[in-house]
């Protein structure tokens, strides 16, 4: 398991998701803490980089750095486009 922890920034925009947005948003945050890879790379020419993101609620992307030795997964942005 990771520990999943999230920039001050990041609290922000989850905050300001709407209500509809939180449920997709609590699964992805649970699949982070079991399996951080599931998301795509942040550069696809680079797929083994530990920046990835991964979207939910088909508008919405979390923007993650995984800290493999500290077993851990910084959210470092969410978006929502909706």
């Amino acid at each position: 398991m990771y520990t999943v922890e999230t920039d001050e920034q990041a609290q922000q925009q989850i905050a300001a998701l709407p209500p509809e947005a939180l449920p997709a948003y609590a699964e992805v945050r649970t699949l982070l803490e079991v399996d951080p890879l599931a998301g795509d790379p942040y550069h696809r020419q680079n797929p083994d980089a530990p920046l990835r993101t991964i979207a939910f609620s088909g508008a919405g992307m979390v923007t993650y750095l995984i800290l493999d030795d500290q077993r851990r997964v910084d959210v470092l942005r969410v978006f929502w486009a909706g």
